[in-house]
C-alpha cells in the first residue's frame, strides 16, 4: 500500500537496463569511460565514469525511455522497496495499544486515522506490513 501514487512517477531501478564495472561489455560503444584504483588489500577495482556528471560509479544504468546509460542521480532513479514504505507507519506501530486506539477514535485527518486503523491490523497480524 504505502505512499499513494504520484501522477509525477519516478522511473525504478527495476524497470532500467544495468551496466556494472565487473560486466564485459564494450565500454566504448556505450561512450562510457573505465577506470580503475587500488583498494586497501592492494587489489585493482574498476569503476565507470558517468557521461553526464563525471562521477565515479560503480553502475550505470538506462530507463526504458533513455537513450544513453547515466548514473541513478543523473536519471533521478529510485528503488520499489522506498516508494513502497512508510516511515508514518513505523511511528505508529511502535506506539502503545491504547494510544493507537485513541488516535484511530479521534483523529480528524483522515489520511492518520487510515494509516492508524492500518497499524492495527497489522498488529492484529490480519494483514503484513507490505
Amino acid at each position: 500500500m504505502g505512499r499513494p501514487e504520484s501522477i509525477y512517477r519516478r522511473i525504478v531501478v527495476e524497470e532500467c537496463q544495468i551496466v556494472t564495472a565487473s560486466t564485459t561489455v564494450d565500454f566504448c560503444a556505450l561512450g562510457v569511460n573505465v577506470g580503475s584504483r587500488r583498494n586497501r588489500r592492494g587489489h585493482n577495482r574498476t569503476w565507470l565514469l558517468c557521461p553526464s556528471c563525471n562521477k565515479q560509479t560503480f553502475k550505470l544504468y538506462r530507463p526504458p525511455q533513455s537513450s544513453f546509460f547515466a548514473c541513478r542521480a543523473c536519471h533521478d532513479l529510485t528503488y520499489t522497496s522506498v516508494q513502497k514504505h512508510d516511515a508514518r507507519l513505523d511511528w505508529l506501530l511502535k506506539l502503545p495499544d491504547r494510544t493507537l486506539m485513541d488516535l484511530i477514535e479521534q483523529e480528524s485527518n483522515l489520511t492518520w486515522a487510515i494509516l492508524a486503523i492500518r497499524a492495527g491490523y497489522i498488529r492484529l497480524g490480519v494483514i503484513s506490513k507490505y
